[in-house]
C-alpha cells in the first residue's frame, strides 16, 4: 500500500512543488530582468543628459560671445553714424563755400 501512496506523491505533489519552485524562481528573474532592463534606461538617459547640459553650456558660451560682439558692433555703428552725419554737414558747408565763391 505504501507504493500507491508514494506513486501518488511521485506523481502529483513532486511536479507541483517543482512547479511552484520554477514559477517563483522564474518570477525572480523576470523581476530582475525588468530592474536591469530600468537601470540600463536610466544609464542612458543620464548619459544623454549629461551630453545635452555640455552641448547647452557650449551653446550658451556662444551666445554670450555673440551677444557680446553685438554690442560692440552695434556701438561700431553708431559711430560711424555720427561720423557720416558729420560728414555730411561738411560736404554741405563745402558746396555752400564752392557756390558762394568768386570765380
Amino acid at each position: 500500500m505504501e507504493t500507491p501512496i508514494l506513486n501518488l506523491i511521485t506523481d502529483c505533489l513532486v511536479p507541483l512543488v517543482t512547479a511552484v519552485v520554477g514559477w517563483l524562481a522564474g518570477s525572480r528573474k523576470r523581476r530582475n530582468d525588468a530592474l536591469k532592463s530600468m537601470q540600463d534606461s536610466i544609464d542612458i538617459l543620464s548619459t544623454e543628459n549629461k551630453r545635452l547640459i555640455e552641448d547647452l553650456t557650449t551653446v550658451n558660451r556662444e551666445v554670450v560671445a555673440l551677444r557680446r560682439e553685438n554690442g560692440e558692433l552695434k556701438t561700431s555703428v553708431d559711430q560711424l553714424c555720427k561720423e557720416n552725419a558729420q560728414l555730411k554737414t561738411e560736404v554741405q558747408d563745402l558746396r555752400k563755400q564752392m557756390t558762394q565763391a568768386p570765380a
